[in-house]
């Protein structure tokens, strides 16, 4: 199945990522001859091809399922988990989250819907 990702871009956008050209991206699947929406990316990306390279979906792509250029969809490469600071681990084993990332995250998606 071919896929593909599209930058959502807001003219009158001035968030900080949109001034130095990053992007949220749209991921999108060619299913009963149309582009479907599948996903957005909660974070920017300077390129289409970034994007393709780095963001992880959270699905899981079949083994023949393209770009749409043809080229195969590559799970991003695995990055190290940054160590813990000191005196910052022992969680029992909880996420914690970052609430003010998830408010800019909000607040980025909120900006850049469509109307």
């Amino acid at each position: 199945m071919k896929h593909k990702v599209e930058p959502v871009r807001v003219a009158d956008c001035d968030c900080p990522d949109c001034r130095v050209g990053k992007h949220l991206y749209e991921l999108f699947r060619w299913q009963d001859d149309q582009w479907q929406f599948v996903g957005i990316s909660l974070q920017g990306y300077a390129s289409t091809t970034e994007c393709q390279q780095k963001h992880r979906w959270g699905i899981e792509f079949a083994a023949e399922d393209t770009w749409e250029d043809g080229t195969p969809i590559l799970p991003p490469a695995r990055e190290e988990p940054a160590s813990p600071k000191p005196g910052k681990s022992g969680g029992g084993g909880r996420v914690v989250l970052d609430l003010e990332k998830l408010a800019q995250s909000a607040a980025a998606l909120e900006k850049h819907r469509h109307p």
